[in-house]
């Protein structure tokens, strides 16, 4: 799951009394980039 590294420490030690956080935490991911090439 890739995770923003501004939330990495919210994450790794998350408060029990703010589950929403950790959903919004997982809303708010880095969306990865794929680079392609068409094969000669």
């Amino acid at each position: 799951m890739p995770i923003k590294s501004s939330n990495v420490d919210a994450w790794l030690a998350p408060d029990p009394s703010r589950r929403a956080q950790l959903r919004e935490i997982l809303a708010d991911r880095e969306r990865p980039y794929y680079e392609h090439q068409l094969a000669a």
